[in-house]
This record gives structure tokens, sequence and C-alpha cells, in this order.
């Protein structure tokens, strides 16, 4: 139904002018070639860009983390592993369930602004560079991870845990020794799988001004410098432009 919808063109993709302006945008990619740019300043800005995407991560994954737990139906809420009592009308289980509503909102909040919209947002209050760039890698990516660090939480096992509940282990012990080592693992695969789709999105954050290789792209797009965007967006080029310098 959507591509009866759009109706695409398909003649378009082998009509004269496309193949001549691929044509075009090829003869002027190669050889590539950084105009105007040594290699130590490109790999300052590599290492800025790897910088954004190393403080983006770790702030949303040390928060998702900590708001992973209250927004699991199965901590807080009424016969919960940090909730034990089981009753339904308490003053304890509504505020599970407001902590739970309202943490799941910030994630979803979090989440459905991309990134480069987070970046215009934080470039409105702080000067362009890293720290914009940063924060707003961070604040899509903690939707992200809260996430699927929230359904980890809620998949855990609990025969083991409810076997230490029903010892009279204290939560704040069960949480220590039986929750987090148990999940601590999973947290930090999501956290590295993310972490490499952040270092791409440094890309995107930083055609809106945010710094990083990402404004060099966005200069170089510009002035239709199609061989400098090539070495620019393509990091195995570094090395074969150092040996040349």
């Amino acid at each position: 139904m959507s591509f009866w919808y759009v109706s695409p063109g398909l003649s378009k993709l082998w009509s004269p002018r496309t193949q001549e302006l691929l044509g075009d945008i090829a003869q002027g990619s190669f050889p590539p070639q950084i105009n105007g740019l040594q290699f130590p300043q490109l790999l300052t800005l590599s290492i800025q860009t790897l910088a954004m995407s190393i403080l983006g991560i770790a702030g949303a994954g040390i928060a998702g983390m900590v708001l992973s737990f209250p927004a699991a139906h199965n901590f807080l809420l009424p016969g919960g592993l940090l909730n034990p009592n089981p009753k339904a009308l308490t003053i304890a289980s509504v505020q599970g369930w407001t902590i739970l509503v309202l943490t799941r909102i910030v994630l979803l909040f979090c989440r459905a602004i991309p990134a480069p919209i987070w970046a215009i947002v934080a470039l409105f209050v702080l000067f362009p560079g890293i720290l914009p760039g940063a924060i707003a890698l961070g604040l899509n990516n903690l939707g992200i991870l809260g996430r699927l660090m929230t359904e980890t939480n809620e998949n855990l096992e609990k025969p083991p845990l409810e076997a230490l509940k029903a010892q009279g282990t204290p939560g704040t012990l069960l949480f220590l020794y039986g929750i987090l080592p148990i999940n601590l693992p999973r947290f930090l695969a999501y956290i590295l799988y993310r972490w490499e789709v952040c270092i791409r999105e440094t890309v995107m954050v930083g055609l809106v001004g945010a710094g990083g290789l990402g404004l060099l792209l966005t200069e170089q797009l510009s002035s239709f410098d199609y061989s400098s965007v090539v070495v620019t967006s393509n990091p195995r080029f570094l090395t074969n432009l150092r040996n040349h310098d």
C-alpha cells in the first residue's frame, strides 16, 4: 500500500540526468584527498568525535541503568522484588505506579526525539562544540538504553531471587548481590552496541553544528568538495593520507 501511495518513478534511477549527476559525483570523489586540511587537524577532529561519542554513551548508560529499575514492573510494584508488600492498595504501591509511569514517560520522551533535534536544542543554550553533541547523543540513547535495560530487568529469572527474598535478605543486598551481577553483563553489552551506533550518529549531530567531523563534512558538502568528503567519512583513508604526507 505504501508503494502504491508513493508511486515512485523508478525510471528516474536510470534516466540520463541521473547518470550524469552520479558520474559528476564519482569523478569529483576520486582520487580522495583533503584540500586545505592537514592530517594533524583531521586527527584532532577524529579524536573530538570519539570523545563526543564516549561522553554521550557513558552518560546514557549510567542514567539508563538507574532509570531501568523503577521503570520495570517487577521491582517497586506490589509483590515486586524491592516491594515485599503484596497488597495492591497501599501508599507504597501508589508511589511505585507513579514512579514507573513517570520514568517510562521520560524514557519515551528522550528516545522519541532524534539526536540532531536534541543537538539543535542544546546549541540554543550552549556554544557549538563537543558538549552539545554529547548531550544530544546521551539523551537520545538514554531513552533507547533505558527501554532495553527495563526489558532485561523484567525478564529476570525469579526463582533464585525469590529464594533470597524468602530467606529475609534485605532489598539492598538483594539488589547488590542478586540482581545487579546478573544484569550488569547484559547492560554492558547493550551499552557497547549502542556506542557503535553512537559513533555513527556523531556525524549527524555534527552536521547541525555540534562539532567534530560532522561540522567538517557540512563545510565540505556545501562547497561540493566530494574528494575531501570521501576522506572525512571513511577512516581507512587516514592512514593513506598520513603516509602520503
